[in-house]
């Protein structure tokens, strides 16, 4: 085993860590889509460890990295949609006060 397969398999069990740790404690700052990218994550970057160590020994090698990958993809598009809500919402909040203050001859 060289230096980086120790690096990656153990950076791979510290994401599946992080990973629970967020999805546990704080589920409710994320969407539904959100979650499930990191539930993928973490069981595709737990399942990726005996990838790394145990080449071509393991029925995980075709398919673990591409629930990892489907994971991170979810994650992001999850995100970027709250992103885009929180975005309008602003919007709609600045316009809303800029009639107000007009209205009200502030502006």
């Amino acid at each position: 085993m060289t230096a980086f397969e120790g690096i990656n398999a153990v950076g791979r069990v510290l994401l599946t860590c992080i990973v629970v740790y967020k999805v546990t404690q704080f589920r409710d700052m994320a969407n539904a889509m959100e979650r499930l990218g990191l539930g993928m994550m973490g069981s595709g970057s737990f399942l990726t460890v005996p990838v790394i160590l145990y080449k071509n020994q393991n029925p995980f090698e075709g398919w673990a990295v591409t629930i990892l990958t489907v994971g991170a993809i979810l994650l992001l598009i999850g995100r970027t949609y709250r992103d885009h809500k929180h975005w309008a919402a602003n919007k709609r909040m600045l316009q809303a006060a800029e009639r107000y203050m007009k209205s009200r001859r502030k502006m």
